[in-house]
């Protein structure tokens, strides 16, 4: 299975996220559907990238497309650098590039850039801790990043929440739980530190991130959806099944510390699929919800047969390619 898996080149790979993302980012400048153009309720860092992308509209959507092209070729480089899976594999190139594009293109750009390239590295950081260096600096420049995530979109607060109970179950000690939760606090502390020293009560920035949270976006997810929208979720929701269904179910598949890994991106991904149940959602979600998922799909093209993979691959392309035409006539 391994030699099948080599067949997806790096070329092909990279044109095909090169494709997805220029296509995808063009249709929503140029034609924005639904709820596309509905801005992320006031963060700290969020209202300075909204009102920098007021004064460059066009430059904000060249940095989003920019940003998903660099998100998605480290997603495949850290896939293979780390040995995550059982054989080499850079299937999560196209994966987030569909994941974050090709479904629905937040018009609020650099809020989604920044969300994306924060939780890329939060992800990276993440993942070489667990796979290799075992070492405190690893951990907490990850919970930084994931820390500073609230800061920008201010659904993923409840970061803040679940962060801290993620980490005592996947590490069980101490010492790293007491890393993780100072990290992981330390971008809002400063923030409000800022604020303060500028006049503001101490509390004012954790206040309004509250206040966003519980917001209304007027975000409706399934009144931009359209059927080749909603058959390419359904063939991404499938993948993700099955990846983790390999998961949990053969515990010979993965090595230790790539079963943890694979573990923690299942959390995770669980974590985020919940940002949409929250009021303030918006089209920024998938941004954050790419990276697990281009993390954990790739497990199947080197644990199930080429047939159904490549099928399910395939269709995912054409669904994506369908939803591009079908956006522009809305």
């Amino acid at each position: 299975m391994a030699k099948r898996v080599i067949q997806h080149r790096i070329f092909d790979l990279a044109i095909t996220l090169l494709i997805i993302a220029i296509v995808s980012t063009l249709r929503a400048k140029l034609l924005p559907v639904g709820d596309e153009s509905i801005i992320n309720t006031t963060t700290p860092i969020g209202i300075l990238l909204q009102n920098l992308q007021a004064k460059i509209p066009t430059l904000s959507a060249i940095v989003w497309c920019i940003s998903v092209i660099f998100a998605g070729l480290s997603v495949g480089r850290y896939a293979a650098k780390y040995s995550i899976y059982p054989a080499y594999t850079l299937m999560a190139t196209p994966i987030l590039g569909v994941m974050s594009t090709a479904v629905i293109v937040s018009g609020d750009y650099l809020v989604s850039s920044a969300v994306l390239l924060l939780m890329l590295h939060a992800t990276k950081y993440t993942h070489r801790c667990m796979m290799r260096s075992k070492s405190f600096s690893d951990l907490s420049l990850a919970m930084l990043c994931y820390g500073t995530i609230p800061l920008v979109f201010a659904p993923a607060a409840i970061l803040y929440v679940t962060l801290p109970i993620l980490t005592l179950v996947l590490y069980n000690v101490w010492r790293n739980w007491v890393v993780a939760v100072c990290s992981l606090a330390f971008p809002l502390l400063s923030v409000s530190y800022w604020g303060w020293c500028a006049g503001e009560d101490f509390l004012s920035t954790a206040e309004l991130i509250y206040n966003s949270l519980f917001s209304h976006s007027e975000f409706h997810l399934f009144s931009t959806l359209n059927p080749a929208s909603i058959l390419l979720l359904g063939v991404i929701i499938l993948m993700v099944l099955c990846a983790v269904s390999l998961i949990f179910s053969d515990r010979y598949s993965l090595k230790v510390n790539s079963r943890a890994v694979m573990r923690y991106n299942s959390l995770m991904l669980v974590v985020c699929v919940a940002l949409f149940f929250l009021p303030s959602s918006t089209a920024t979600t998938f941004a954050i919800l790419s990276v697990p998922v281009a993390m954990l799909v790739p497990l199947i093209f080197v644990r199930m047969g080429f047939g159904f993979t490549e099928t399910l691959y395939r269709l995912m392309l054409l669904a994506a390619a369908v939803n591009a035409i079908v956006m522009c006539w809305q």
